[in-house]
């Protein structure tokens, strides 16, 4: 009887195991190149996250039974350049899927930065992109806005027939200072279906205690800290099979301040092994004379599923009277995705 009480209980175990899943993942990339900005400074440098930022994450699932799933991700950046890195700083989330979606809870990205990353640029987000480097991109670059959103309750609607949306509440949690800082709403309605791929984002975000648009040589419009800065950004791409478009507009606005407008298009070839992109942007913010403008160039050749060599190129320059500048951003480099 104990041999048979033994037994059901391990295969009860066996059974609950099997209905949970726990991933180690990350992504690893490194480039050799050089960085000038004119008036300013040139460097030779070797960065981590040339396609994609260099990360280590634990992604965990577990069936609940009736189609419903629990999950989990810890997420976080690493530095391969330096040896550094967080655990937990991209993403940090528990949520609930199923039929009706998922809802997820914590530090995630928001769904702006899902039409900006993989409807509108055709470089993927790297470090050699124009988007970066350009008006909507350099709030991005900044951290304050766009990537990602602490404190935040995230809905995602199942997929109809090719349309689905996301809307993202980030609480700020900073109760003691008037700016209230942090605190936004993000989302998205987007279309997807064969070869075609329409987005449609709009944000809302409490501007930091310091400028949130004063991180980058390039900042596009100064503002005054504790606003509120608004963006919207449409776009669209279509695989033609033998290469693919994508184009982009976004506004970025805040109280206060100028507005700015940017134009963005891209294409990619595959050919072979090989996939070649280049991207031009532009940004006009109202009011001032002159404009950004940023141009890039990409070479990608598989060596497998899971890794690729690269060289990239961006040339970005300002001639505004008042951030004027021009920069030059060249790498070589290694991408392992496991």
């Amino acid at each position: 009887m104990k041999k048979t009480l033994v037994a059901v209980a391990a295969l009860a175990a066996s059974a609950a195991f099997a209905q949970s899943s726990v991933t180690l993942y990350g992504v690893a990339d490194a480039y050799f190149g050089s960085e000038k900005i004119d008036g300013v400074n040139s460097n030779t440098v070797v960065n981590s996250g040339g396609l994609s930022q260099s990360r280590i994450g634990l992604s965990v699932k577990e069936d609940l039974g009736s189609g419903l799933s629990a999950f989990a991700i810890i997420e976080g950046n690493v530095a391969l350049d330096q040896g550094a890195g967080a655990t937990s700083d991209r993403k940090s989330i528990v949520g609930l899927s199923g039929g009706f979606g998922a809802v997820s809870l914590g530090q995630q990205q928001t769904p702006m930065q899902d039409v900006l990353e993989n409807v509108i640029d055709a470089q993927g987000n790297s470090a050699f992109s124009t988007v970066n480097a350009a008006a909507v991109g350099n709030v991005a670059a900044s951290g304050a806005t766009f990537f990602s959103m602490g404190n935040s309750v995230r809905y995602d609607t199942p997929n109809f027939d090719g349309f689905s949306a996301a809307v993202q509440v980030g609480f700020g949690e900073n109760k003691t200072a008037a700016t209230s800082a942090g605190r936004g709403v993000s989302l998205n309605l987007s279309y997807a279906n064969g070869p075609v791929a329409v987005a449609l984002a709009h944000e809302s975000i409490k501007g930091n205690t310091v400028n949130p648009l004063t991180a980058s040589s390039f900042s596009v419009i100064p503002v005054p800290a504790g606003t509120t800065v608004k963006a919207t950004a449409l776009g669209g791409s279509y695989d033609f099979g033998v290469a693919k478009l994508n184009l982009g507009y976004g506004r970025l606005s805040a109280t206060g301040a100028n507005s700015a407008r940017e134009y963005n298009i891209g294409v990619s070839v595959p050919v072979d092994a090989f996939t070649f992109v280049g991207q031009y942007s532009q940004s006009k913010v109202s009011n001032v004379p002159g404009n950004s403008k940023s141009f890039a160039l990409e070479g990608r050749y598989a060596l497998s599923k899971r890794t690729t060599a690269y060289a990239g190129y961006n040339n970005t320059k300002d001639d505004r009277a008042a951030l004027g500048a021009k920069s030059n951003r060249f790498g070589v480099g290694i991408r392992h995705v496991f």
